[in-house]
């Protein structure tokens, strides 16, 4: 079966699996079914689901556990040996000191001990904790022999399916909790719950949010405010009821105040207000006044043990919610929490998966554009390098044989101010008019003039090249040689011992029509040696953010000056490596190095 064929089987369980959470009510009926398929897509064999009601009520010390689902349990965790589930073990105590607070976590688990000699060797088990909010609802276990079992997709389903089945079981909490009222509001609230779990477009969610908040709890008025804008201020993200739009007005409130929406923030509780014209007057903002509100209740949404933000009501008679009102409303706001959050990790997947399928298509672009390998001439050494930084870059070279006598050759290096599939694409425009113009011109000043207008003419907004183009003539050893911007080659003079530039003058390519290059050439002899490069080179970072420079650059050329032309560029690459280290570069590394072998050698 293909990769491809996999993964379209894997999405589709794992959309059987949110489908028939999300359509039970009976939560746990469905639990094994989806336990089963969780377990399989993992290449796990074993799991179980134990779900936590705290004691008396309340979080902290122990809690009573039940096994609510389990799958292919071996002979000594057998649901009928009441010995094997009696008790604590390892994973329900880290649950109860509110300790399992990663998405997954690693556990070797006491309840395993028992099942050492059995054949499958189970000795850990990855634990998701099923939250509703800051609530633990339960505990969601899959076993293996050894951490290597648990690949990263493997847990990342585990956490996906985890996250599906919080959700589900508070939502089934909430249709429980719907029961011991009339019902009208039990239609109405569970239809909020699901309408709030199937938005993904997170606007139309917060509008929605707002509006039937507002009509449950019969108010005046709702707004949610999340965090943004200024730093430590919330601004309004939705409203309903307002006389004056502070959503389209861009209103902010600080939360660093010691009442509302700043207490809230800070400690997790709603706070409640009968009247807050009763206020000092100068503590409400005028244009809060104008909305001449009285009755105000603040509820914080809660996600991870975290205010994510908060959803007041308000009402234009005073009016202080009672308990009943109160606890639906946060019920509300604990829902919408999780619907915002579930909307806000989905926008950023689609946005990783376009960027990643972006990177993909550019770096296609930009390998197979780049010759597969150095230039074979006698009595000259070619090396080449070009190493992929995390982003696209428009790094190129070339080299192409010129008409004529045959012993002409074109050389260019050149690099695109751009990342991603633009870069990649201007890359290869640009690789390709380089060639075409270089093989009609004999000049490399009249190649870049030609190129640059070319560019100029018709290229992508705010894309532009740097480019250093050279003619070496191979039988005489002679090289002509031009500069658009780029970083200028260095050249060894074996006969001298110095290094020096290939100073010419020129301008950036593309940004402006009817510019002149200088032109420059130099005559290499036995020994000598150039070395062309990006600024990925020079400019590599290390973990104190200083760059490598073209000194060091320089130091290691010399210092491996009398080494072949492949040797010169290893050390290069070496330097920069060391120099670096583990830090990721953000941009491409690309060079070559050209040598006239030494006579006799």
């Amino acid at each position: 079966m293909s990769s491809e064929q996999e993964l379209i089987e894997k999405l589709t369980t794992l959309n059987r699996i949110a489908e028939s959470l999300n359509q039970a009510v009976d939560v746990r009926s469905v639990l094994e079914r989806a336990l089963a398929d969780l377990v399989e897509l993992m290449d796990l064999e074993t799991g179980w689901i134990s779900l936590r009601e705290p004691r008396d009520g309340k979080d902290g010390g122990d809690s009573n556990y039940t096994l609510a689902a389990h799958h292919n349990l071996p002979p000594a965790l057998d649901v009928d040996n009441a010995d094997a589930w009696e008790g604590s073990c390892t994973c329900r105590r880290l649950c109860d000191t509110g300790q399992l607070t990663s998405a997954y976590n690693e556990v070797r688990c006491s309840r395993l001990e028992s099942v050492r000699g059995d054949r499958r060797g189970l000795a850990v088990h990855a634990s998701v904790p099923l939250r509703s909010g800051d609530r633990v609802l339960g505990i969601l276990n899959v076993s293996a022999p050894d951490w290597a079992s648990f690949s990263p997709q493997a847990l990342n389903l585990l956490t996906t399916v985890g996250s599906q089945m919080g959700i589900a079981l508070e939502r089934a909490r909430l249709f429980d909790v719907l029961q011991e009222r009339h019902l009208h509001e039990e239609t109405a609230l569970l239809h909020f719950s699901n309408q709030l779990l199937s938005r993904l477009d997170v606007d139309g969610l917060m509008d929605y949010l707002v509006d039937n908040v507002r009509e449950l709890l019969d108010a005046d008025a709702c707004a949610l405010l999340l965090p943004g804008g200024e730093p430590g201020s919330l601004e309004f993200r939705a409203a309903s009821g307002w006389h004056l739009d502070p959503v389209a007005l861009r209103r902010q409130i600080p939360i660093n105040g010691s009442d509302g929406p700043g207490l809230v923030m800070r400690t997790l509780q709603p706070v409640l207000e009968e009247d807050i014209q009763k206020r000092n007057p100068t503590a409400v903002p005028a244009w809060l006044q104008t909305e001449d509100f009285k009755g105000q209740a603040v509820v914080p949404l809660v996600v991870e043990g975290r205010a994510g933000g908060i959803l007041m009501v308000h009402q234009r008679q005073p009016r202080l919610l009672d308990e009943k009102d109160l606890h639906y409303l946060r019920l509300m706001a604990n829902q919408a929490a999780v619907a915002i959050e579930k909307t806000r990790l989905h926008a950023e997947e689609i946005k990783v998966q376009a960027m990643e399928k972006e990177l993909a298509i550019g770096r296609q672009i930009q390998l197979g554009l780049l010759p597969s390998a150095p230039p074979v001439v006698p009595g000259w050494e070619f090396a080449t390098r070009y190493e992929a930084a995390r982003e696209v870059g428009g790094d190129f070279y070339d080299f192409f044989d010129l008409p004529g006598d045959g012993h002409r050759m074109g050389m260019v290096i050149a690099d695109v101010t751009g990342k991603g599939v633009p870069a990649a694409l201007f890359m290869a425009r640009s690789s390709t008019v380089i060639r075409s113009t270089g093989l009609k011109a004999r000049s490399p000043s009249t190649v870049l003039a030609q190129v640059n207008d070319l560019l100029h003419k018709d290229r992508p907004s705010e894309l532009l090249l740097t480019a250093s183009y050279a003619v070496l003539d191979t039988r005489q050893g002679r090289l002509v040689y031009a500069n658009g911007g780029h970083c200028r080659p260095l050249w060894f003079q074996a006969r001298t011992g110095k290094l020096r530039e290939l100073n010419s003058q020129g301008v950036i390519l593309g940004a402006f029509r009817g510019i002149e290059f200088e032109e420059c050439a130099i005559d290499l002899e036995p020994g000598d040696m150039l070395v062309f490069y990006t600024d990925g080179v020079t400019e590599a970072m290390d973990a104190d953010h200083q760059i490598l420079g073209e000194e060091r650059l320089r130091d290691v050329i010399v210092a491996n000056a009398g080494a072949s032309a492949q040797a010169v560029l290893d050390a290069i690459v070496d330097a920069v490596q060391d120099f670096a280290g583990s830090i990721a570069q953000s941009d491409d590394l690309t060079l070559f190095v050209v040598r006239r072998s030494v006579l006799g050698a």
